[in-house]
């Protein structure tokens, strides 16, 4: 008996063995994806759900507090890179990365259903994956008195009522510096910021800090994105925060992922990119992203009817941006500190 035991515990053992060396074999290498903080939990979510159910690849996601900071991150681990994939950098930084050698190369499968006007990269190292539009968000219960034009910021009506994000390092903030320097010039833009400073209730380092003592109540205006609204009128059942489109026109904002040069695991961050331009995906970044897929044949929710409508797009050459940008925000910050 004992012996007939033991032999059915050798055999038992060994399947067990087996099992583990083939699972330890088969499983994918774990997948690091750095993003910002505001990236949402349901997509993260759904993310690591859909890879480790057709992959059995487990997905980590590391957050930071804005654009700004993630890219810092990259460049200070540039020789060992800790990231597969990057989600959120925008079309701002693309010509920085690819001065720093960030990302390689990869052109998803999906690539011809991207809107052409928004490949900024033709050789595909940073990919979008959906787009908005920066600008101000208002609170109609608490503002009696609503702008029509950027100029209009400058009234001391408005002192202490609004809240902007640091171009330095927020992704909004330096996409409305440019918008700035669209509307009024090299030559006009640092008086018109030495003009709405007076105005400002804070410039916060990014737009978590800034939507939240917006929402909060602490100032009526904020610096958000054309679709915010339509967050609060699918959860919060309320139109009473609006999009404002200054002078109707607005700066576009491309958001891109990119492969890091040197990952551990470029198939599954190849995976990871093909995955977020699929219809299943893109469907769902208009309700829980608030932007726009990217993709042509992803259809817009009945929600997008409180996102802002925008007849003129601001944007400046990224050439320009990529020349200049450096001595923008520094003279942005010595305008803005006296």
């Amino acid at each position: 008996m004992r012996k007939k035991l033991g032999i059915l515990f050798s055999i038992v053992l060994a399947f067990v063995l087996t099992y583990q060396i083939w699972d330890g074999n088969c499983a994918s290498p774990k997948l690091t994806v750095y993003t910002y903080s505001s990236f949402p939990v349901s997509l993260v979510e759904t993310i690591k759900n859909h890879f480790l159910k057709e992959y059995r690849t487990k997905v980590e996601f590391r957050s930071f507090s804005d654009t700004g900071p993630m890219f810092n991150q990259l460049l200070q681990e540039k020789r060992a890179p800790r990231a597969d994939l990057v989600i959120g950098l925008d079309n701002n930084y693309f010509v920085k990365a690819v001065e720093h050698d960030l990302f390689q190369s990869y052109k998803p499968k999906a690539a011809a259903k991207i809107r052409p006007e928004l490949v900024f990269d033709p050789q595909y190292r940073i990919i979008p994956f959906d787009y908005g539009y920066v600008v101000f968000n208002y609170d109609r219960e608490r503002l009696d008195k609503v702008p029509r034009t950027h100029m209009d910021l400058l009234d001391p009506y408005y002192k202490g009522k609004i809240i902007i994000e640091n171009p330095m390092t927020s992704s909004p903030g330096q996409v409305f510096l440019l918008t700035t320097i669209a509307l009024y010039g090299e030559d006009g833009y640092l008086d018109y910021w030495r003009r709405l400073k007076k105005n400002l209730l804070a410039i916060t380092p990014g737009w978590d800090e800034a939507y939240g003592m917006y929402t909060a109540g602490e100032a009526p205006l904020v610096l958000s994105y054309g679709t915010s609204p339509v967050y609060h009128y699918l959860y919060d059942k309320t139109e009473r925060y609006q999009a404002l489109v200054l002078d109707d026109a607005a700066y576009a904002q491309i958001e891109g992922m990119g492969i890091v040069k040197g990952t551990a695991n470029l198939k599954g961050a190849q995976q990871l990119v093909d995955y977020l331009l699929t219809p299943e995906f893109q469907s769902l970044i208009p309700e829980s992203q608030f932007m726009y897929p990217v993709t042509g044949d992803a259809k817009l929710p009945e929600s997008f009817k409180a996102a802002a409508k925008v007849k003129r797009i601001l944007n400046l050459p990224p050439e320009q941006v990529a020349a200049k940008l450096d001595k923008w925000l520094s003279d942005w910050e010595k305008a803005i500190s006296r």
